[in-house]
């Protein structure tokens, strides 16, 4: 059986939903001859600049831990690093990944729900990195604009319009999937990890809190309330027997057909 050794580098949108280990069950039972092993390094609203700057554990991690490849994830939603920035900050953490053998590849970010004029600056921004250096991208952000034009029933984020809902995380899975194996995810299972405990009631009064706050024009004085909201509406989910849950099949069948889609379009699978 083969292995495959897969780093996961980014932020909480790296982690949330236990995007890591959702990959590693589509993988392995899309490729019954792999064996994933999926590892993470991200931390809340960190960059690229900000791994290079911590330097020892991406270090270690690339001198030693023997992966086959590296999923690259930026901040990308306001506030966040300038295009610039981020090519500069890729090239760089993509030429040290390249010089201990390891393969990167970079995440196509998806825009905010109130802010779909964003994507066009996003595509701009990985489509110009992964040509100047050298490595593909995974066709996310695409997907998420597609769904929004032609399938808004499906809803791909978080209660705060940014992180990705189960679904979102799915086709985030099922596009790291379709260019590490040159292969459709169609037919893959429709089981996703849901990694956050809040309920619709807390889900409510974030998005109360989080409106008072920006309509105040960002009064200091409602940050108090905003953090305590978002702190309950992201609480981590710590029941290793509730994480998964069953996906609507048609739902996510349109999603594994426009990430293929997209992937070939594209020309973004690794051959």
């Amino acid at each position: 059986m083969k292995k495959l050794r897969v780093l996961f580098l980014g932020n909480s949108h790296t982690y949330f939903n236990d995007l890591p280990v959702v990959f590693k069950y589509l993988a392995e039972a899309g490729q019954p001859d792999v064996e994933v092993e999926a590892d993470l390094m991200a931390y809340p609203g960190v960059t690229y600049e900000w791994h290079l700057q911590q330097g020892s554990q991406l270090r270690f991690a690339l001198l030693h831990g023997n992966y086959d490849y590296m999923i690259m994830q930026q901040a990308a939603h306001s506030p966040c690093p300038s295009p610039e920035q981020t090519i500069r900050d890729g090239k760089e953490i993509i030429r040290l990944a390249k010089a201990n053998g390891v393969t990167p590849i970079l995440c196509m970010p998806w825009a905010e729900r109130k802010y779909p004029e964003h994507q066009a600056v996003m595509y701009n921004t990985y489509q110009t990195l992964s040509k100047e250096a050298g490595v593909t991208h995974t066709p996310t952000g695409y997907v998420f604009e597609r769904v929004l034009n032609e399938r808004p029933d499906i809803d791909m984020y978080f209660v705060d319009g940014e992180h990705c809902s189960p679904y979102g995380t799915y086709t985030r899975a099922l596009s790291v999937y379709s260019v590490i194996f040159n292969a459709s995810p169609e037919g893959l299972p429709t089981r996703a990890i849901r990694s956050v405990s809040s309920t619709v009631e807390e889900a409510k009064e974030f998005l109360a809190a989080n409106d008072r706050y920006h309509e105040s024009g960002n009064d200091p004085a409602l940050m108090a309330e905003l953090k305590k909201a978002a702190g309950n509406v992201f609480k981590p989910n710590w029941d290793k027997n509730t994480l998964w849950l069953d996906l609507d099949p048609e739902k996510a069948a349109t999603l594994q057909k426009f990430v293929w889609e997209a992937a070939v379009a594209n020309d973004l699978p690794l051959k």
